[in-house]
């Protein structure tokens, strides 16, 4: 009998394709945060972006009158944004998992406030050894694995947590690091 060789369902994405994400998520995150729409939109548009939308991003911000909802959903994204900086090494350090992330770090890292094309942005773009990026996810697993199992148990969620940032960061990492090839809105929290 051969033996076949072992593959890896995962595969940690490459810099280009968290650069393009980080964008894309920049744009709904800043929609929800109250940038004008039609200004995100036009520039979605003419940076090439706008077929990089996820299916929930392209529902949001195609909508007329986006609900409470999206916009809060959209927001929330934000911690996504922060790790997708974090691998690209554009922030040093992530926020403790109990302190929601400062938007206004975004305006320093992306464009269309950094003085370079959304193209040129994704060519020259870096991102943390695949090491790094797995090491990270795993303690981000474990801290939602804490979180989820105190609030099963009925335990008050230890202080130094918040669920909620935990999940959503959570999810980000799962997709950086290509957890099960899946693609940004189905990517899962498995704890």
């Amino acid at each position: 009998m051969q033996e076949t060789e072992f593959v890896p369902a995962d595969a940690v994405r490459d810099a280009a394709e968290i650069a393009r994400r980080a964008m894309v998520l920049f744009g709904s995150v800043g929609l929800a945060l109250g940038a004008p729409r039609e200004d995100i939109l036009d520039w979605l548009e003419d940076e090439g972006l706008w077929a990089e939308l996820s299916p929930s991003e392209l529902a949001y911000v195609s909508a007329e009158q986006p609900t409470k909802k999206q916009t809060i959903g959209a927001s929330w994204k934000s911690e996504g944004l922060i790790v997708l900086l974090w691998a690209l090494e554009k922030v040093d350090r992530l926020p403790v998992p109990n302190e929601q992330c400062d938007t206004s770090v975004f305006q320093k890292h992306l464009p269309p406030f950094v003085d370079m094309s959304a193209s040129e942005y994704i060519s020259t773009a870096k991102r943390r050894p695949d090491q790094v990026l797995t090491d990270m996810a795993d303690e981000l697993l474990n801290f939602h694995w804490q979180a989820r199992d105190a609030r099963s148990q009925g335990r008050p969620m230890p202080p130094e947590l918040d669920i909620e940032i935990i999940q959503e960061r959570h999810r980000a990492f799962n997709w950086v690091i290509g957890y099960d090839g899946l693609a940004w809105d189905e990517v899962t929290t498995d704890t």
